[in-house]
């Protein structure tokens, strides 16, 4: 924990703005201090200094350069916390902490964005690991519990971490982002291969399954899911039209009606 500030009064008149000797020493003392706890990534005792910091720096004349020291610091620690967050697949709780921390230093808004873009990278790690070999049915559904999955874990980590209302656009966002991934990588491996129909019905019917459970979760991304692939899927039904009219044609041109040409005429009059 980090030790208390002590007030700083000046020995001088108060009107004059200046500070003792004494004082700018203690002052200088904790910017050492603060100093050490972001070296050694004590992040919380070096966030209750930096506050406590800035809060003794503008509530007294002639710390101008403590100020601007406190928020260069505030800037160095914040980054660096973002950087923690930034990492792909931390527990909840580490991520909770650097929320937090990042919250009482005022950088929200980097904090959102650092919290999405983990959850991004998190989300193509996870699928980076499934393996196609050659089952594209248990692929795709592999592929739907890892991104709706963790798409409704962000969504209540979301909820917890950033109560602000105005921030509920980000997420909504980033929603769209990740559902947009997984369409690229289904329309890879299921409609640009030109699966079966009923390789294409059941791969859908994984999709639907984990979206539904999202449904139940109160997240409800079917009409999200039907902008995605209805014009895949109506592409892909016209396509095989054209296959099998083209396959009727050839095998009507082909047909020389030598069997209707060899049916016995005796039997009729």
């Amino acid at each position: 924990m980090p030790m208390p500030l002590m007030p700083v009064h000046s020995e001088r008149d108060d009107d004059d703005g200046a500070v003792s000797s004494d004082q700018r020493k203690r002052m200088d003392e904790y910017i050492d201090t603060l100093d050490i706890h972001i070296a050694r990534r004590e992040f919380d005792a070096a966030t209750s200094l930096v506050l406590q910091l800035k809060q003794q720096a503008g509530a007294t004349a002639g710390l101008q350069d403590v100020r601007q020291a406190a928020d260069s610091h505030t800037a160095d620690l914040a980054r660096l916390i973002l950087a923690d967050l930034l990492i792909p697949c931390s527990s909840r709780k580490q991520v909770t902490q650097n929320v937090g921390l990042l919250h009482r230093l005022g950088w929200d808004k980097e904090a959102k964005g650092a919290f999405l873009a983990a959850r991004s990278a998190t989300i193509k790690n996870r699928t980076r690991q499934l393996k196609l070999e050659g089952n594209t049915q248990l692929y795709i559904r592999e592929l739907a519990i890892v991104y709706f999955r963790l798409i409704r874990n962000t969504c209540e980590w979301y909820s917890e971490l950033f109560a602000d209302p105005t921030m509920i656009s980000a997420l909504i966002a980033w929603v769209r982002q990740e559902m947009a991934g997984y369409a690229v990588i289904f329309r890879r491996h299921v409609f640009h291969e030109m699966q079966r129909f009923q390789v294409i019905a059941s791969c859908l019917n994984h999709t639907l399954a984990e979206v539904d459970i999202l449904g139940h979760a109160g997240l409800d991304l079917k009409f999200m899911l039907d902008q995605e692939f209805f014009p895949d899927l109506t592409s892909c039904i016209r396509s095989y039209e054209s296959r099998c009219l083209a396959l009727l044609t050839k095998v009507a041109s082909e047909d020389s009606l030598q069997v209707a040409s060899k049916v016995s005429t005796e039997n009729y009059p």
